[in-house]
């Protein structure tokens, strides 16, 4: 079974700290999660709080319930949809969830699909999860 904790760093390597590039499309972000396509996340009133302290935004780092926020979007919004804890092996569900988080469930779905020669639906079945968890032998 692969771990969640596992994928979710190397997700968060990827995706770390505080940005607000005008040239992102996704505009405001913190750890990747994007203010223009989540702003009903709760963690950004948290951001918008330590913007008023000094040593913004290296002090979001302090934040321990700020972070728990992020780890807790990731799985919800990514991992669980794509089934990550039925995954077996860790490289495929690592893959898997980087790609939903930086293309979309869909796609990352029906890439995944295409690749074990299933109909490119992008929803996750047991068919698919039983042929992701049968590559495990070859990877």
């Amino acid at each position: 079974m692969a771990f969640y904790k596992i994928a979710i760093a190397k997700v968060l390597k990827a995706e770390k700290g505080y940005s607000k590039d005008p040239q992102d499309v996704g505009g405001e972000t913190y750890n990747g999660i994007s203010r223009c396509f989540f702003p009903s996340w709760a963690g950004w009133k948290i951001v918008d709080e330590y913007k008023k302290k000094l040593g913004f935004p290296i002090n979001l780092r302090d934040s321990i319930s700020l972070n728990s926020m992020v780890t807790e979007f990731y799985k919800t919004n990514f991992w669980d949809k794509i089934k990550g804890d039925s995954i077996k092996n860790q490289s495929i569900a690592n893959l898997l969830v980087d790609s939903a988080v930086n293309e979309g469930i869909v796609p990352a779905i029906k890439r995944a699909q295409e690749i074990v020669s299933l109909p490119q639906t992008g929803k996750v079945d047991d068919l698919l999860i039983s042929k992701l968890n049968a590559l495990e032998a070859s990877i």
